[in-house]
């Protein structure tokens, strides 16, 4: 599943590609992929005023008051086409501007959905969304209340939307690799200096995938159709052995494989 580099870099892609185009049609290939969360009799849809996103959702706001909020899931894509006549295999929904470009929401595994609501609609998943952790507001204070009474493993409370907005399993297992905290660890054990790493090495990942557009380990892509290029910088996941020489552990927590190394992780 795309995570925040991979999210961001889909919507600096849309920001650079997009904006100030008018969508004349929303074509739903696939049954279900779009969601209408209102009564909404749309003639015009407008024109794209700005591309943003918060966690793992991008948010496409219109000049006619509305927004488009879509979650890629496991495998959607995101991919710009200057040539209307050209589709994509798994083509579920696309996007024609009014100067004969397309956005196509490619999906394989067709669990990526599209809402479109009225701009001042409140949607439930983004309000219950926690900080997001490239912001100031996610310092070590912050991470401390929410973790240090919780008898539940470290590695599935960073995971935890309404914590940290934009996580996801790759980053969660490079980022304890680095900050050298065993996964299974509960939040209530991990100390204040752990915390203070936790935050830091959080940060330091994420800007690094950010600069490298994100992780192309099996689905993702960037508005251009191109891979991301930080699997080449990953320390743990899906990797044999660590960098001292330890074979690289692998446990299923909260059905999701989880790397790390029981030598430097403790």
């Amino acid at each position: 599943m795309p995570e925040l580099p991979e999210v961001q870099t889909i919507v600096d892609g849309l920001n650079s590609k997009i904006v100030n185009k008018t969508i004349s049609a929303i074509i739903e290939k696939k049954m279900g992929t779009i969601i209408w969360k209102e009564n909404l009799n749309i003639c015009e849809f407008g024109k794209i005023l700005n591309v943003s996103r918060r966690g793992k959702f991008i948010i496409i706001e219109t000049s006619k008051k509305l927004k488009i909020i879509i979650h890629l899931r496991m495998t959607g894509k995101l991919i710009y086409e200057e040539d209307i006549s050209k589709t994509s295999s798994h083509s579920r929904t696309e996007f024609i501007f009014s100067d004969n470009t397309k956005m196509i929401f490619d999906c394989v595994r067709t669990f990526g959905k599209i809402w479109i609501l009225r701009k001042d609609y409140r949607f439930a998943p983004i309000e219950k969304l926690g900080v997001e952790p490239l912001d100031k507001l996610f310092n070590d204070p912050y991470l401390k209340k929410q973790i240090q009474h919780k008898k539940i493993p470290i590695k599935k409370l960073i995971l935890e939307q309404q914590i940290i907005a934009g996580l996801g399993n790759i980053y969660a297992c490079e980022i304890l690799f680095r900050a050298k905290i065993h996964p299974e660890k509960l939040g209530i054990e991990v100390t204040n200096k752990e915390t203070e790493l936790l935050v830091k090495e959080t940060k330091s990942v994420l800007i690094q995938a950010l600069e490298k557009n994100g992780t192309t380990i099996s689905d993702y892509r960037n508005v251009d159709n191109k891979t991301g290029e930080f699997q080449n910088f990953l320390k743990v996941y899906q990797k044999e052995f660590c960098e001292c020489g330890n074979k690289i552990s692998r446990i299923k927590q909260s059905g999701r494989s989880t790397f790390f190394c029981g030598k430097c992780q403790k």
